[in-house]
């Protein structure tokens, strides 16, 4: 049995939901794979991308701007495949609002955290919309102040976030933040160059046992809430666990279904790393086959 330790990004829950059913259901095994899981709180004074770049062979997970950045600034990493097609940041507002679209946004307060800014900036001039006429509040505010009046829209991750809202009796609206030429993947699972080079055949069976994970996981709904509530103090009611993932099968699914899970588009990459270069979200341009090593998918 080959030992392969993959470093989350966060504490386990429903977004790690397809490798918490491969884990828990045989599929690692059956591939001849002993896959730890590991949480962040093992190692909370060392970022995930340090912890795979520390050699052995392991992976990790975290979203794909930070891995292209990486990847630019000289660090040796690459993708192997995206957990979600789709990411789930998003804009959350009141259907009542009169923001039915990022072009409804001027005039309007919002608030977004430290790590979406740049991503509303860039597709807010990808769209033609000058990001000065939106008041933007960037730190300091909650999403209770969304329901009191105080923002029109705020920033959310729309796997969780929208479920809280509605049990409170607040109905919302989502507006994606992407645009033809910036369409990001979230939870976007890498590795080092050195272990691609050094065991890219338990790297392919381990891709291929996740892709196994995601498809039967999101299949069994039911069975899967029970199972990540099972290991999960983030989400630990298998009730919310089950709404929660009907939320995520369209960003698990992407656009052509759960068959094509894990894999990503070259095109759509190149896209995005012209874009993150136009816009100086990475200081120099770089290839595609730097970034991504699709071998796997």
């Amino acid at each position: 049995m080959t030992k392969l330790d993959f470093f989350l990004d966060w504490e386990p829950n429903c977004q790690f939901a397809g490798l918490i059913w491969a884990r828990e259901k045989g599929l690692f095994a059956q591939a001849g794979l002993d896959v730890r899981l590991i949480p962040p709180h093992e190692n909370p004074d060392t970022p995930t991308l340090d912890l795979v770049l520390g050699g052995g062979l392991c992976a990790g997970v975290m979203e794909d701007n930070l891995i292209v950045r990486a990847a630019a600034a000289g660090k040796s990493v690459r993708a192997i495949g995206a957990t979600m097609q789709d990411s789930p940041i998003m804009l959350i507002t009141a259907p009542d609002s009169g923001i039915g679209e990022l072009g409804d946004l001027p005039g309007r307060r919002i608030a977004m955290h430290r790590d979406g800014i740049h991503l509303l900036e860039t597709v807010l001039a990808l769209h033609g919309i000058e990001a000065g006429s939106i008041e933007t509040t960037v730190a300091g505010w909650n999403l209770d102040q969304l329901i009191d009046g105080t923002f029109d829209a705020v920033q959310g991750y729309t796997t969780t976030e929208p479920h809280t809202r509605a049990r409170r009796g607040f109905a919302t609206h989502l507006i994606p933040l992407r645009h033809h030429d910036l369409h990001p993947w979230a939870q976007m699972m890498f590795t080092s160059d050195a272990v691609i080079a050094e065991h890219p055949d338990a790297l392919g069976r381990f891709v291929s046992a996740c892709k196994q994970g995601w498809r039967q996981a999101m299949a069994e709904p039911g069975e899967t809430a029970e199972m990540v509530a099972a290991c999960s103090n983030e989400h630990d009611d298998p009730c919310e666990n089950r709404h929660i993932l009907d939320l995520m099968l369209p960003l698990i699914a992407g656009e052509r279904g759960l068959d094509h899970c894990v894999t990503t588009d070259p095109d759509r990459w190149r896209r995005n790393l012209a874009t993150y270069v136009h816009f100086g979200m990475i200081e120099r341009e770089i290839s595609y086959d730097a970034v991504v090593c699709d071998r796997f998918m």
